[in-house]
């Protein structure tokens, strides 16, 4: 997660899926995986679906989110304090600490900073019930945190460490140019820790899913939520000649 992209397509599919959750009962904890911005030209059409007002256009999916999105979307300061201050997932808790980028400094030094960043999410996130992780290009093993773009992925052992913390988890991943047999095999790596896996994928835009690692005893809690989630306007709804924006995948 980068602050610039505050308010694009992605933020108001994924907000609508942890709001949901949240609003059904589910204690949710973010972990940003906050990264420094890019010195890039936003493309501003991540963001132009907020200047459709109209009844058959993406607001109707959530109205109130999309309002507090159109408050923030469009300022050079934005930044996720201000969408945690306004409360944009109800009683959630949220870790915004950036991610340490990776240094000259030698290789152990910068597994230290980064296992420093992470015991902290850690504590911050241990009184909640579901994580969800925000990385801006989804997971990787972990030696690849501490080489170069580093910061843009969450560790597949971070991931571990809240499921072993008896946490469930859901965290940001993008199938990018995988064949399809890898990105089966992508989206079931924690299916090796003993999770059940649930996974949604959001179309607008660049296709954006959202990875469950549920523990087993879990599972049909989840499973029930994510079907009530479907039969909303997120799941069934089409606009402006678009398909639904949210689908099953796992």
């Amino acid at each position: 997660m980068k602050n610039q992209y505050i308010g694009d397509i992605g933020d108001y599919g994924k907000y609508g899926l942890l709001r949901f959750l949240s609003e059904h009962g589910i204690k949710i904890g973010v972990n940003w995986y906050l990264s420094e911005n890019d010195k890039i030209v936003i493309d501003g059409n991540i963001n132009n679906y907020l200047n459709n007002e109209r009844e058959n256009g993406d607001k109707c999916y959530d109205p109130e989110l999309f309002d507090i999105l159109k408050r923030f979307a469009f300022r050079d300061d934005k930044k996720v304090e201000q969408l945690e201050d306004n409360n944009i997932i109800p009683n959630a808790v949220y870790y915004h600490d950036i991610i340490p980028t990776v240094s000259e400094t030698a290789r152990q030094e910068r597994k230290s900073i980064r296992d420093t960043w992470h015991n902290n999410a850690l504590k911050a996130l241990n009184g909640v019930e579901l994580v969800f992780a925000d990385p801006d290009n989804g997971s990787a093993v972990d030696n690849k945190l501490t080489r170069k773009n580093g910061e843009k992925y969450a560790g597949i052992g971070e991931l571990a460490d809240y499921y072993n913390a008896k946490k469930d988890i859901v965290y940001y991943c993008h199938k990018a140019r995988r064949k399809q047999s890898v990105w089966e095999s992508k989206m079931r790596e924690l299916e090796s820790i003993g999770a059940k896996i649930i996974v949604l994928t959001f179309h607008r835009g660049t296709q954006r899913s959202y990875i469950f690692a549920i523990h087993p005893k879990r599972y049909e809690k989840y499973n029930e939520l994510i079907e009530q989630f479907l039969s909303t306007n997120w799941g069934t709804v089409k606009v402006d000649g678009k398909k639904e924006p949210f689908s099953r995948e796992l």
